[in-house]
């Protein structure tokens, strides 16, 4: 009875020829056998026994004398009935044979479910069709499901509820919560009060794979009040998906397109011609751009976006570009243009030899609707025959291709035309293109401001122009007719001058970028009639001073005057105290630039997500940037003339993230740093005048530090730190206790030259990684975690052994190099996951106590080994290492014999002057 009220274990009390009252009160027979055995019992029992036997007959109790009439075989096959059902609940379902990178996936989502918490938790598992969401949570079922009262696992629910209707799945799931046979549900409102009270007060664990809809959802565990600890794992469509991806590699091709083609298959016509285009065509280019083309086309590209990048379909990058895994890529071309359909009747042609027959048969094609061609090293001329017979192409671009000749009636319907790479002779005569709206000419050499080109297109459409790279523009087209325009690219025209003042008229521009335009010089005051302006990206110019008519620029989100360091002479030197209008603003980026100052008006920038001026020359940061109320990350990295105390005004930076200050000469930070509720990562390594650091708040994930403080604050509480770096502390001589980060993963400390121990490390549960590098004080390593994956310790010279720890079962990394005061290196033979070992010394290493490596002759799984300088090993034991690719024994002057089994890829022996004894295969 213990064991069910603890661990929600089932019992089935069988009366043989015993009557419940006689077991309930200990009369009868029963009484007097009990009575007769009391003296036998220890005394938990003989106190707690009766009580236990009351409980028991409480449950459904089966009398030998009353089930069936007293059928004792009838009996016997209802328990063994009742008894499989249990283990078919119990029992964890079948998983795959050779999973690749489940193991951080599986960590991540336990560590969701935590057990400890009181609350009840409901995660949701959701990447594309295939990915492997239900394998992750079968897993994480297996792992909990013998910790709860009542469980269940449903599969396929989408299909089971569009096959018999939610009221069917609803009575399964009952019938496994409360271990009985399933009873019919009429309505689907009566089923949800039953599953309610199924999981009154009660510890539950429920897998429902594959619910697509939330109504869904709410009927099965709408409003139930489950048990304290209580979790529900339910999948569809989103967990980082990129390393499970990989293992799809290894999969059959046909085998890989089928799974990925479940979340094409749902989507939309109109979403799946916009997957298809980005597959064949859009891969690296700008969404934005490319919103516009299918906005052209009557597509909602928004929605459409929207759900591909739920189904996990697509990505957009940080610089707003599409991408797509690989194997998305290749289905995508398939389902475009098969490999037994003929290239002409396939809306989409990216292949150089297919679009070359559809451009040579002199035969109508209205199924293409884009084209890409890369003709790079040809001589050929293009011409109009070769298009005309496509009256339906919308999308057209070409690489390195020329076009010569009356182009008259072609390409009436291009509504976007991308051109590479093509010589000064541009002979194409009579080309009007009247619904071309987006224009990418990229290394086009005849084309210039006074391109004649220009006239073959109708400007008041022209939503996008991107002239990159085109060295013959010394300024900018006429803009006077470009009223439409939305995005103006002169990315790279290293010879452009000026910015043409029609500059004004293009009234709807969203986006400038004039990146890497190193002859420019200035920006004119038109400028600042762009209200509609959302992104002026001026990098790697020579612009010195950006105009004070910023201020107008009242929708701009995003301002970018960055510079390489190498040439900072000539980059940005002051920015307007204007700028504090820029209420919109979101991103303020001026790193490697001159910029000595901000002004105080920064502080007025309400909605400023992101400052960076690493690498500026500026001495102070404005106090006022403490009042930025959406200020997300602060970039002040490598302003080395920074220096004093950081004070900033209260009242703002409640959801700063990022604050990196590394490489400055601040000696000190804000005394409230405690109260930034939301910095996860601080960034203070190289800060050598730093005197002391704050109390950090409890939101820090990631602490790098480096400062002329004897001791940290104590960190016992900042529960959420995963990563902490401490470099150069010189003045560090202890480490409080670390043993409540219990998210830590990764532990660096280099260059503590006063450091003499460190505390155990044992109760860190989530230590992966740990670094010990220079830290000559230091006499032994601490006692370790478990889990410890890599443990590197490089220029430790009073560290002695290696701590003998037999748990150290996924240690896979383990170097001790350059510790020449080693003296003992032993219980090698418990590190059965050891790949890497790093024993090597420095060259000119005079001392060395280590001499022979134990347990080095059980390890199987060693690939990469290290020992070179080593001086007194005689005898190398690789004699179990099937695996080794990589062996060092360079100048190991006492080496006599090595042994292992197999040939590796490298090995290095130079210098080995007493090395007599190799295996066979070396001879």
């Amino acid at each position: 009875m213990e064991c069910k009220e603890s661990r929600g274990q089932i019992v089935l009390p069988v009366l043989y020829k015993v009557k419940p009252k006689h077991v309930r009160k200990l009369k009868g027979a029963f009484g007097k056998a009990y009575k007769s055995c009391k003296d036998k019992f220890e005394k938990e029992v003989e106190q707690q026994g009766p009580l236990a036997l009351k409980k028991a007959v409480d449950l459904r109790v089966f009398e030998s004398e009353k089930f069936a009439d007293g059928h004792e075989g009838e009996l016997v096959n209802e328990l063994v009935e009742i008894i499989l059902r249990e283990q078919q609940h119990d029992l964890p379902p079948d998983l795959p044979e050779n999973l690749v990178a489940i193991e951080d996936c599986v960590a991540e989502v336990m560590e969701l479910v935590d057990l400890a918490r009181p609350d009840t938790r409901i995660i949701g598992i959701w990447g594309m069709g295939g990915i492997g969401k239900t394998t992750l949570a079968t897993i994480i079922y297996k792992k909990l499901f013998d910790k709860f009262q009542c469980r269940s696992s449903r599969q396929d629910i989408r299909e089971e509820i569009n096959r018999k209707g939610v009221e069917h799945v609803q009575s399964l799931l009952i019938s496994e919560i409360t271990k009985s046979p399933p009873h019919s549900v009429h309505k689907s409102d009566i089923g949800i009060a039953m599953i309610r009270s199924s999981c009154e007060n009660k510890k539950v664990l429920i897998l429902l794979d594959d619910v697509d809809r939330r109504d869904h959802l709410d009927k099965l565990i709408g409003g139930c009040n489950f048990g304290s600890g209580s979790s529900l794992l339910k999948e569809k469509d989103r967990i980082e998906w990129e390393e499970t991806l990989k293992k799809l590699r290894n999969a059959p091709n046909e085998t890989v397109q089928e799974k990925l083609r479940i979340s094409y298959d749902t989507l939309t016509s109109e979403v799946q011609q916009m997957f298809l285009d980005i597959a064949c065509f859009f891969i690296g280019t700008d969404k934005t751009n490319v919103t516009y083309f299918w906005a052209d086309l009557k597509f909602f590209p928004i929605a459409g976006l929207r759900i591909l990048i739920n189904r996990s379909l697509i990505k957009i990058d940080d610089e707003n570009r599409f991408r797509m895994h690989d194997q998305l890529r290749d289905l995508g071309k398939v389902i475009a243009c098969p490999a037994d359909k003929k290239p002409w009747d396939c809306s989409r042609l990216w292949d150089k030899e297919k679009v070359m027959r559809v451009l040579r048969r002199q035969v109508e094609n209205e199924n293409i609707e884009a084209l890409r061609l890369d003709q790079r090293g040809s001589k050929e001329f293009m011409r109009r025959e070769s298009f005309k017979k496509m009256p339906n192409l919308k999308f057209l671009h070409v690489k390195d291709v020329d076009f010569g000749g009356d182009f008259e009636e072609s390409l009436t319907e291009l509504r976007w035309l991308e051109w590479e790479g093509c010589h000064d002779s541009l002979e194409m005569t009579k080309l009007v293109i009247p619904d071309l709206f987006g224009v990418h000419y990229d290394r086009v050499r005849g084309v210039s401001e006074n391109w004649r080109g220009w006239s073959s297109i109708k400007m008041e459409r022209l939503k996008v122009v991107n002239l990159s790279r085109c060295l013959k523009l010394k300024s900018n087209p006429n803009l006077s007719t470009f009223e439409n325009l939305r995005s103006l690219i002169l990315k790279g025209c290293a010879n452009l001058k000026e910015i043409d003042h029609s500059i004004q008229y293009a009234e709807r521009l969203l986006l400038l970028n004039l990146s890497g335009c190193r002859s420019l010089k200035m920006l004119p005051e038109q400028l600042g009639k762009l209200e509609h302006l959302e992104e002026l990206v001026v990098d790697k110019t020579r612009i010195k001073e950006i105009p004070s008519c910023i201020g107008s620029l009242k929708n701009l989100k995003r301002l970018s005057a960055q510079w390489d360091w190498e040439s900072k002479h000539l980059s940005l030197k002051k920015i307007p105290s204007s700028i504090g209008k820029l209420g919109e603003l979101v991103e303020l980026n001026l790193s490697g630039t001159r910029i000595k100052e901000l002004p105080e008006s920064i502080g007025k920038l309400n909605k400023l997500k992101i400052l960076k001026i690493q690498g500026c020359e500026i001495e102070r940061i404005p106090s006022s940037i403490g009042k930025l109320q959406s200020l997300q990350e602060l970039d002040a990295s490598s302003c080395r003339k920074l220096k004093g105390r950081i004070l900033l005004d209260k009242g703002g930076l409640s959801f700063l993230k990022t604050l990196d200050l590394q490489c400055t000469k601040i000696s000190g930070l804000p005394e409230n740093l405690d109260q930034l509720s939301s910095l996860e990562h601080l960034q203070l390594d190289e800060c050598e005048e730093l005197e002391s650091l704050p109390k950090p708040p409890f939101s820090l994930k990631f602490l790098g530090l480096t400062g002329r403080s004897k001791e940290l604050p104590s960190l016992s509480h900042r529960k959420h730190l995963q990563t902490l770096q401490l470099f150069i502390c010189d003045s560090l001589q202890s480490i409080p206790s670390l043993s409540r980060l219990k998210h830590l993963q990764e532990l660096y400390l280099c260059d503590c030259g006063s450091l003499q121990s460190i505390p155990s490390l044992s109760r860190l549960k989530h230590l992966q990684k740990f670094w010990l590098w220079d830290c000559v004080s230091l006499q032994e390593i601490p006692k370790l975690p478990s889990c410890i994956r890599i443990l590197d310790v490089n220029k430790c010279p009073k560290v002695e052994r290696f701590p003998n720890q037999k748990d150290l079962e996924f240690l896979s990394e383990l170097g001790l190099s350059a510790c020449n005061g080693l003296k003992k290196l032993d219980g090698l033979e418990s590190l059965k996951s050891l790949r890497k070992l790093c024993l090597y010394l420095s060259f000119d290493e005079k001392v060395d106590h280590l001499h022979v490596i134990e347990g080095l002759e059980k390890l199987g799984s060693l690939e990469w080994v290290d020992i070179s300088w080593r001086k007194h090993i005689q005898v190398l034991d690789l004699s179990k290492s099937e695996h080794l690719t990589w062996l060092n024994v360079r100048d190991c002057k006492s080496l006599v014999e090595i042994r292992c089994p197999s040939k590796f890829l490298r090995f290095d022996r130079s210098g080995c002057e007493s090395l007599k004894k190799l295996p066979d295969f070396f001879y």
